[in-house]
Parts: C-alpha cells; structure tokens; sequence
C-alpha cells in the first residue's frame, strides 16, 4: 500500500470519528479514566541497588600461598551469597533491625514477609567478583534501610563465618593430631616390644649362618674323605712292613741318606762351582756319612745284638694311622655338632620368617601412622596461619564498592506517565478501532476503488456539501462538543492534580463551580 493510500485511509478514519464524536469522546474518556485510575491505584515502588566486591587477592597470598590456605566463604558465588542472605537467621535480624522486634507476632505473618523480602531482594553476579545486591519497596526509606541493613549484616556474617570455620578446622585438626600422636606412641611401643622380645637376629644373619655352617659341613666331609683315604693307605702300608727288623736297619738308613746326598750334590755342581760353600757342606755331609757307615760295617757286635727289634716305619705307620683315626673321630664329632647348629639355624631362619611378618606389620602401621601424624601436624601449621589470617581479615572479604543511595523517584512507570499514556492511548486505539472498520467493511469511500469495479473512467468526484441547517446544526453539536470537552479535562486534571499533591478534590472544583455559577448568573 502507498504512502498516499494510507494518508486517505488516516483521513477517513478522522471522518468517521468527528461523524461519531460524542461516543469517541466518551470511549477515550473512558480508557483515559481508567489508565489514570490504574496510575493513581498502581503501589509506587522505589528501588536502590549498591555493588560489593569480593576482594580475593592479598600481599598474604603470594607470600604463603604454599603455607596457608585462605578461607574460602562464600566467594563470589551469587546463588550462596543468596543462600546467606536468604537464610531465615539473616532475615530475622533484617526484620528485627527495619521493622522492630515482635513487628510479626505469628509464624504465619513471620512466613510471609520472608517470601516478601525473597521476592523484593534479588542478588545479580557480575564479572570479576563483583556482585550487585537491589531491593525494593514502596517507601523510600524502608527500600534504603532494609538494603543497607542487608548488607552490612552480610559482610560482617561472612567475616564471622570465615573466622569460626577457620577456628573450628584448627581445634579439629589438633584434636587429631593428638589422636595420631598417641597412636604413633602406642605403634612405637609395640615395635619396641616386640624387637625385645624376638633376639633372633635378621633374615640375613641367619641366611648367612646357614650358608657357613653348610660350608663347614662341606668342608668337613671331604677332610672326612681325606682322613678315610689316609687312614686305608696307612693300613695297607702297615700290613706290607714287619712290625719287628734286623739290626742291618741302621746300615740301610745311612746308604740311604748318602744316596740322596750324592743327587744332591750333583744337582747344586749344575749350578754352582766347587768353591760354592753350600757345595762345600755337602761334600763334608758325604765325608761323615762315608765314614758312619764304615764304622757300622767293620763294627763289632755282640749276639744279643744281633737279634730282633720293633720296625721304626711299622712304629712311625702305627702312630701315623692311631692320630688318623683320631682325626677322623674328632671331625665325625664336629660334623655331628655342625649338623645339630645347621638344624637349628633352620628352626631360626622358621622363626625369624615368622617374626618378619609381624615386625612388617608393626613397621607398617608404623610407617602409615607417622606418615599421617606428619601430614596432620603440617595441616595444624596452616589451619594455625590461615586462623590468624582471618583473624587479621586477611583471605576473602567482601567490601561495598558503590553504597545504595537513597531512592527520590519510584520505579518504573510513575503517575505522570499514566496521565500522559490515558488520553494517547485512547485516541491511538479509537483511530485502529475505526481503521479496522474501514478495511473491513465494502463501501466505498475513494474515488479509485471505482476503477477496480467498472472499466468506465472516472472524469470528476464532488465531495458531499452542507446546507445551511446542517451547518448549523453541526456547529451547535461542535459547541457543546467542546464544553464537554472543556469539562472532561477540567476533571482529569483536577483528578491528577489532587493525587499528584495530596489536596483534596472538593476543595479544588468548589472554587471553580461558584466562579462558574456567577458566570451563568
């Protein structure tokens, strides 16, 4: 549709209105009326809104961030925040605070404006731990005081609630510190106990005994082996001498001894000169055993000399095979003791085996129990340091950033808007009213709708013209018109003007009537 189509339809739409101007009038009356009742009924609320922050970095932070750990309460968080603040504790000192103690006797009534102050408060979260806290009401002083009372009792409950948990967490974890100190004393008394009571030495003491004993055992066999084999040679060469030998014993001997004297003489001249002294020696060694045995060959003896004696190697076999055998019988001894040491060594190594699982046990606990006692007694050091943090308001604390100002204007849409929004929304709706009518409806009002129903073209449109009674007519109707009109907005201004101001009705239209009546007079 075109700009032009549309103005022609605004314009018939005006017709149609001043056409039925009484009962337009008298429907945007009505809307203006009601717009402006719902204005004047309409609860004013006034709001107020303050910022806080939750200041999370400290110069403690960086210096014993390894040593403490700040308290964490409520930070930034908006639902717990909200959770503080909307807890019946913290709305209880809100109401007691604003309203005064006992202001709501019944639970019912105590009920319900908790849901009220829920509905009224509401807790925004904004970007780098800043939150936005508003509430409102409708009075201006209630909406200030209740939101700063709101506040005020957050930061100071959040202070408090950092400063007990960080208390309680210390008394906490010295209390265990005390339960694993008495159960470290407890684990190193057993221990104690039982390496007192249990001597037998290690695993690999005993490891190490048992391979010594085994050698020796070992070692013990095989000289046993020797001595046996000792012992059969000493038999057989006993049994291949005489045990009784002539007196030419003695001549066998020397010619003995000068034989090996000779070879070894012979072996040192291989070497050595003549004039070498150890030659020397034994050529006199030769010289006395040369003339030993010459004396024993021409020498006389009697007959009772002649007769026979004990062998000296069947005597030195004897004594050589008796000492063997005593050997043999001391080693058989040892090897028996050895095999008795062996047996119960094996019976220790049982016990200490035994032992070593209870001793792993104890050490066990007693490692674990250290281990935690240890943990806990760094835990203590900062609970300890993070309690004095708080303490001294280190940690997370919430400051005002922008404090809630005092609310001078209401909320929202005020009065003055309904006064305006009532005759503008009245005339806006009866102008649709009667342009729905006319795209709605068949007649025809415009000169082109005639060429789209005929082919016959239009030469001329006259518009309608008034006689003079209905000029007249019309301008009586217009008259009145405008005192009715005159008095719908003397009305609707004194109506707005008595709200707006708090002055009373009668008091503003009796001046006007009486100047009225002495004008009609």
């Amino acid at each position: 549709m075109e700009i032009n189509e549309i103005f022609k339809y605004i314009a018939a739409a005006w017709q149609e209105v001043c056409l039925r101007k009484f009962k337009a009038a008298l429907l945007v009356t009505v809307i203006s009326f009601s717009i402006l009742a719902i204005g004047i009924y309409k609860p004013s609320v006034f709001r107020s809104e303050t910022t806080i922050f939750a200041d999370t970095q400290n110069i403690i932070k960086p210096l014993l961030s390894q040593q403490t750990s700040i308290t964490n309460v409520k930070q930034s968080k908006t639902a717990q925040v909200r959770d503080v603040i909307f807890s019946p504790r913290q709305l209880n000192k809100v109401i007691d605070a604003v309203y005064g103690k006992n202001a709501f006797p019944t639970p019912q009534l105590l009920a319900d404006k908790w849901a009220s102050l829920r509905h009224s408060i509401n807790v925004e979260g904004m970007s780098d731990n800043y939150l936005k806290i508003s509430y409102q009401d409708a009075t201006p002083d209630i909406t200030f005081r209740l939101l700063n009372e709101v506040v005020s009792l957050f930061v100071e409950d959040s202070a408090n609630t950092k400063k007990n948990e960080s208390r309680s967490a210390y008394n906490f974890i010295e209390k265990q510190v005390e339960s694993y100190k008495d159960q470290l004393l407890l684990a190193e008394k057993k221990l104690k106990i039982f390496k007192s009571s249990h001597l037998d030495g290690t695993e690999s003491e005993v490891e190490s005994r048992i391979s010594e004993l085994r050698n020796n055992i070992e070692d013990m066999k095989i000289y046993q082996m020797e001595i046996l084999t000792q012992i059969s040679s000493l038999k057989n060469q006993l049994k291949s001498q005489d045990k009784f030998s002539s007196n030419d014993y003695e001549a066998a001997i020397y010619h003995r001894r000068l034989k090996e004297l000779r070879q070894y003489l012979d072996h040192l001249l291989l070497s050595y000169k003549d004039d070498y002294p150890e030659v020397l020696e034994v050529r006199y060694q030769i010289s006395d055993m040369e003339k030993n045995v010459t004396n024993l060959t021409f020498k006389e003896k009697d007959k009772s000399q002649v007769g026979a004696e004990f062998n000296p190697l069947y005597q030195e076999i004897s004594s050589k095979l008796s000492t063997a055998q005593v050997s043999y019988n001391t080693e058989v001894n040892r090897l028996n003791a050895f095999n008795v040491l062996l047996e119960k060594a094996s019976e220790r190594r049982k016990r200490i085996a035994n032992n070593q699982a209870e001793l792993s046990e104890l050490n066990r606990d007693y490692g674990v129990i250290k281990g935690l006692y240890e943990d806990m007694l760094a835990n203590k050091e900062k609970a300890r340091l993070s309690m004095v943090l708080d303490i001294e308001g280190q940690g997370v604390n919430y400051k005002v950033q922008e404090p809630a100002s005092y609310p001078t204007l209401p909320s929202g849409p005020r009065f003055l808007h309904f006064f305006i929004a009532g005759p503008v929304l009245g005339f806006l709706l009866l102008v649709s009213l009667f342009l729905v009518k006319i795209l709605l409806e068949n007649k025809i009002r415009f000169a082109s709708q005639l060429a789209q129903f005929t082919n016959v073209p239009l030469l001329v449109s006259i518009d309608h013209k008034l006689n003079s009674s209905e000029r007249n007519k019309k301008r009586s109707e217009n008259i009145a018109f405008l005192f009715a009109l005159l008095f719908v907005v003397t009305v609707y201004v004194g109506i707005a003007i008595s709200h707006r101001y708090d002055y009373p009705i009668s008091e503003l239209f009796t001046p006007l009537y009486s100047l009225l009546m002495e004008r009609i007079r």
